[in-house]
């Protein structure tokens, strides 16, 4: 590779992204060449993210009591404010979070026409229906992800704004201690990148019955 094609430098020397000779984007193993040879240093994802856990604190627990809920009786409450747009997210969890053993975690991005309205017979119920698999098993967590500035979904569209809530989720686990998850979805097993930046790991997946 030629330090020619490089499709980004920033002013401080970090390479965005660079070309292989053939026009193929560079992988790890061509990034770790090609730094061996001009002297320049590599960053993950992962890296990034654990910078940034250490010098900025982007959610912050401003409320706690204990609610009672139909969906699964007595919850703890919390609720986590995100310092850079102010919208607040919800916590539910009942059990000993300490155990070491995969904790069950419901990330939810909250949706005002399959949570409120019923309307969608892909995901409506899924809330009610992972908070009485979490009651059942005596132990877990739901996040409630709460955007009143995004738009409704009606097509089940990834907006930016959802893959940024998950990474304020993601924040918000690691805020509760948790270290191994066991997803509570009926999604197949997400990828999620720079996930063990916050000390976090996907040990599986737990189905939502259907009701």
């Amino acid at each position: 590779m030629d330090i020619s094609r490089l499709a980004g430098l920033n002013p401080s020397g970090v390479i965005c992204e660079i070309m292989k000779d053939d026009g193929e984007m560079a992988r790890l193993p061509d990034l770790v060449a090609f730094a061996q040879k001009h002297n320049l240093k590599i960053g993950t994802i992962s890296d990034l993210i654990a910078y940034r856990r250490r010098h900025d604190n982007l959610v912050r627990e401003t409320a706690q009591r204990q609610v009672r809920s139909v969906h699964g009786g007595t919850w703890d409450m919390r609720v986590f404010t995100d310092q850079t747009h102010g919208s607040e997210h919800v916590v539910l969890s009942m059990g000993d979070l300490a155990d070491p053993a995969p904790v069950l975690v419901r990330m939810h991005a909250m949706n005002a026409l399959e949570d409120v309205l019923g309307i969608g017979e892909g995901h409506a119920g899924d809330l009610r229906g992972a908070m009485k698999l979490i009651a059942a098993e005596g132990r877990g967590v739901v996040v409630l992800l709460r955007d009143t500035g995004m738009k409704l979904a009606l097509d089940d569209a990834a907006s930016p704004q959802t893959l940024r809530q998950y990474g304020l989720g993601a924040q918000i686990l690691a805020a509760l201690g948790l270290h191994r998850l066991t997803l509570v979805t009926n999604s197949p097993t997400p990828r999620v990148v720079g996930l063990e930046a916050y000390g976090l790991n996907i040990a599986g997946t737990r189905p939502i019955p259907k009701e």
